[in-house]
């Protein structure tokens, strides 16, 4: 297999399945696909009855299969081994414990957020490590010319769209929407959608909420009871998953610009465009939506499906497969 066995460190902060937690444990289950070793690092211990775990998707990373786990502080990078970050403070971690004959490009970063490029992120670190000689995936093309001004050009640099499980969030549907109209939202990065229900909750609409962070089933659940999903995200974000996830399940999105998602989002096309945090622009968006037509109302929702589609996790893996291929080329003729 093009891995050859090559170990390859993975860093996590957590197990609990956010967005960019989840992302990173894609990966571990593509570098198996392509015959590396993955060890993963973290300070939680590894427990099967955890949310991230009783995923099928997931499930298969286990000790009982033969995948090591250790301490997030244990990651060290030999000579023919390879390191994958993603939190820009696990370089720290990584450059203590390189050896003197490891190659700058054995660390692998994804840079899965706007954020980087933003000087008041992480004080600063994060902008001053895209200067460094490191490999690099950006997750889509909004994320790479955010951060394109500062990235180390002599290093390996390439985006690999992000994919997702979408078939597991899709629910076929057609037709107009529901009376009352079900609006679904999360809080965890605002409290807009609760601003949003206090002013339209029973004047033709109906609201429901998902107010922790919770695994897949749950959040498909809202998916598919909502005819609308409002998107509540932070002002820079580096997708956004929840408005693809709504876009799979045939909910109308509303969203604003908030970076990152405009890699899928197309305003008018697929979603209808609110203002970040304005809960008047959501309430105005909503009533808009009441009016339009079955046509207009399809046309969306159709364009959301289509968007979808194009975020699967084989695409992510193929093209993660071409990234190794050129990276494991890279580091050969480097010796």
């Amino acid at each position: 297999m093009a891995g050859r066995g090559r170990r390859i460190y993975f860093l996590t902060p957590t197990f609990t399945p956010v967005g960019g937690v989840v992302k990173i444990f894609d990966y571990v289950n593509h570098a198996l696909s392509l015959g590396y070793e993955p060890v993963v690092c973290c300070p939680e211990t590894y427990k099967p009855t955890m949310p991230l775990f009783r995923n099928e998707r997931f499930s298969g990373i286990s000790p009982e299969n033969g995948i090591r786990f250790t301490d997030l502080e244990k990651a060290a990078v030999g000579p023919f081994e390879l390191a994958f970050v993603s939190w820009p403070e696990h370089y720290e971690i990584v450059e203590r414990r390189m050896s003197r004959w490891t190659l700058h490009e054995q660390v692998i970063c994804i840079v899965q957020n706007v954020r980087w490029a933003n000087p008041k992120f992480t004080g600063g670190y994060a902008l001053r490590l895209l200067t460094r000689p490191m490999a690099r995936i950006m997750t889509n093309e909004v994320v790479l010319e955010a951060v394109k001004p500062y990235l180390n050009t002599s290093s390996l640099n390439e985006v690999i769209p992000l994919g997702h499980d979408v078939g597991f969030f899709h629910r076929e549907r057609s037709g107009g929407l529901g009376s009352p109209v079900r609006v679904g939202y999360t809080t965890w990065k605002s409290d807009v959608g609760d601003r949003v229900a206090g002013i339209l909750d029973g004047r033709g609409f109906e609201f429901r909420a998902v107010r922790d962070p919770v695994g897949w089933d749950e959040l498909r659940d809202l998916y598919h009871w909502a005819d609308v999903f409002l998107a509540t995200p932070l002002a820079e974000e580096g997708f956004y998953m929840p408005g693809l996830e709504a876009m799979a399940a045939g909910a109308i999105l509303l969203t604003p610009d908030a970076g990152g998602n405009l890699a899928y989002c197309r305003f008018g096309e697929n979603c209808l465009e609110v203002a970040l945090d304005d809960e008047k622009s959501y309430v105005r968006a909503l009533e808009a939506l009441r009016r339009m037509s079955l046509e207009e109302l399809e046309r969306l929702r159709q364009n959301g499906y289509a968007t979808a589609a194009r975020h699967t996790l084989e695409q992510e893996r193929e093209g993660f497969a071409r990234f190794m291929e050129h990276l494991e080329e890279r580091l050969k003729r480097a010796g």
